[in-house]
């Protein structure tokens, strides 16, 4: 059964990359609901993302059942919330991306909590796989025979998220 999954980050602009002038991303806390309806996540979602963390941009699984929760949280919380739809290239992006954040060092993980949330993360990354098209495009996911991939899935996001977030900054008149 599949699970919704929210994966909070915090970035650090004061340590960016170099080379592509992006933030690092901390990964602070995990969520996830399996069997539960929707419905019934919607307030807790709303808590957590809006009241709990504050996030300033969350990215969400807009694709297929995913549209309805993503209308909702775009209602409720405003345009923080971005729709994302998953089709093979944006997926291929997501997946590079997520590549590029773990081999250049931005992406940490927090530290073992004991949780069923910090151990599913891991059981999932560990049994992640990646096939590579003639096209140059890739599929990353977890062989369904062997489990889901939704927390690796809400661990791209949040790496696309971090890269399209640029912080507020004042403007004004220096007197």
């Amino acid at each position: 059964r599949d699970s919704t999954v929210v994966t909070v980050a915090e970035l650090d602009f004061t340590s960016t990359n170099e080379i592509q002038k992006q933030p690092a991303i901390r990964i602070v806390e995990h969520y996830a609901w399996t069997g539960t309806r929707h419905t019934d996540q919607y307030p807790r979602l709303i808590d957590i993302l809006k009241n709990v963390w504050g996030c300033k941009r969350i990215l969400i699984d807009a694709t297929g059942i995913g549209q309805p929760v993503s209308s909702f949280l775009r209602q409720a919380i405003g345009s923080r919330v971005v729709p994302f739809t998953f089709t093979a290239q944006s997926k291929s992006k997501l997946g590079f991306d997520l590549l590029a954040a773990i081999n250049s060092g931005r992406l940490k993980m927090y530290a073992g909590d004991g949780s069923l949330e910090f151990m599913e993360f891991w059981t999932e990354i560990e049994k992640a796989k990646s096939q590579y098209r003639p096209n140059q495009t890739m599929n990353f996911y977890v062989d369904p025979s062997r489990g889901h991939d939704d927390f690796l899935m809400s661990l791209a996001l949040v790496v696309e998220a971090a890269n399209g977030y640029q912080p507020r900054q004042a403007k004004g008149n220096r007197e």
